[in-house]
């Protein structure tokens, strides 16, 4: 069995795709690459949210009173709240099927902005980018909730 280096998966993940060889080594060397069985628990709810997890391979569920909020595939993230600050996590992340993620702790990520600024910006544009979408997909999941309420209260007079 053949064993990808840390530095190679971590080119292929989109958030870090358009930095330079030599930038990705320093992401590769500021966090640390873990593996997860399926139904392993990756973070809690109401835990410190101290890092960031880039989805390497394998796919991991974001739930919240037993219920599935989302599914998260390879090159995908979660986690990154704690750029903006030190708060508790909103939800438990299990791996759904064996999972290689990349942990990358707060102080490291603060560390690479102080070290490597273009580079650090080049991935905030980029998840400022998939923020946007998700936050996009959510505004149009509520529009349709709300639509759906307003049908059900007329359908009852």
């Amino acid at each position: 069995m053949t064993v990808t280096p840390p530095e190679e998966l971590l080119e292929r993940h989109p958030l870090l795709a358009r930095l330079r060889p030599e930038q990705v080594a320093k992401f590769a060397a500021a966090g640390e690459l873990e593996a997860f069985k399926k139904g392993e628990q990756i973070v809690t709810d109401g835990s410190i949210g101290d890092a960031m997890y880039l989805v390497l391979s394998g796919s991991v569920t974001v739930e919240k009173d037993d219920r599935v909020l989302a599914t998260l595939l390879t090159g995908e993230f979660f986690g990154e709240m704690c750029l903006v600050e030190p708060a508790t996590r909103s939800a438990n992340v299990l791996a759904a099927e064996p999972s290689f993620l990349f942990r990358l702790p707060t102080f490291s990520l603060q560390r690479l902005l102080q070290e490597e600024p273009d580079a650090f910006n080049l991935v905030l544009v980029t998840l400022v980018k998939v923020l946007s979408e998700r936050l996009r997909r959510t505004n149009t999941m509520l529009s349709s909730v709300g639509q759906l309420a307003d049908w059900l209260a007329g359908s009852l007079v």
